[in-house]
């Protein structure tokens, strides 16, 4: 064999391997991400409160949070459970246990956030405070009723406290409740009761019943007799802030 036709072949044999060396790198499988790492909350500040009458606990925000979970029971009246932070609070009757969810995913880490139980002086109550990592979510359906019931109920409350300062006749009080009796009346159609609409799909029923029938008045919402009406209005209130969704209103007349 000549020099030259060696040559030649130990080239073309190098060509060939760089060729399958390429065309395995090209081939080759992606490396799969990084798994994202565990976050440790067994250092995380918790609080447990046992007492009788207004009181308030302070917790600490670790890194990592984004979540305040408050398990909560008390024995008689009203509550109220208030984080600082300019957060909603949660409110309504006591009886049974709640468990209520804060979004905490904005606030500093070191950042002491203390949280206020307002129930009767007389009133014993029960509390846990901890935090979570997993993101605050609020049941997406009950928001969405909440959204519409506060729009709803902010024109029937605005007209009423029109007529009672004597700044809306009975026709005037009419015409600015038109569209949220229409609202209403087609919420409660796509809300039947069913457990699709959650807890409130059955209030919304007993509020259409009394504001697009007998309720359908000025004072209809305001001046309410104690009944269905009244008791699902109230219903209504904590469900949504229950949810992290309260019912919100822009009074024209304050307060």
């Amino acid at each position: 064999m000549t020099r030259s036709l060696r040559v030649g072949l130990a080239a073309a044999a190098l060509l060939v391997m760089a060729g399958l060396t390429a065309c395995t790198g090209g081939n080759a499988p992606e490396r799969s991400a990084a798994p994202t790492p565990t976050i440790a909350t067994a250092h995380w500040s918790t609080a447990g409160l046992y007492s009788t009458g207004r009181d308030a606990t302070t917790v600490t925000m670790p890194r990592g949070a984004r979540t305040l979970h408050v398990d909560f029971s008390c024995t008689s009246g009203l509550y109220e459970v208030a984080p600082a932070m300019g957060m909603d609070s949660r409110s309504g009757m006591c009886g049974g246990a709640q468990s209520f969810d804060f979004d905490v995913a904005k606030t500093a880490p070191g950042t002491r956030i203390e949280v206020d139980f307002l129930v009767p002086a007389d009133t014993r109550f029960v509390a846990n405070i901890r935090f979570s990592p997993e993101a605050f979510a609020p049941d997406p359906v009950t928001r969405t009723q909440c959204a519409s019931l506060s729009s709803i109920t902010e024109a029937y409350q605005n007209a009423d406290e029109a007529v009672d300062h004597g700044d809306a006749t009975t026709a005037q009080w009419m015409q600015k409740t038109a569209t949220a009796e229409a609202d209403l009346t087609e919420l409660a159609a796509k809300d039947k009761s069913g457990p699709s609409t959650g807890l409130l799909g059955p209030v919304i029923q007993q509020l259409a019943a009394w504001l697009t029938g007998p309720g359908n008045h000025p004072g209809g919402l305001m001046h309410a007799p104690l009944g269905d009406f009244t008791a699902a209005h109230a219903l209504a209130a904590q469900i949504c802030s229950a949810n992290g969704t309260p019912i919100t209103i822009r009074s024209s007349y304050g307060g």
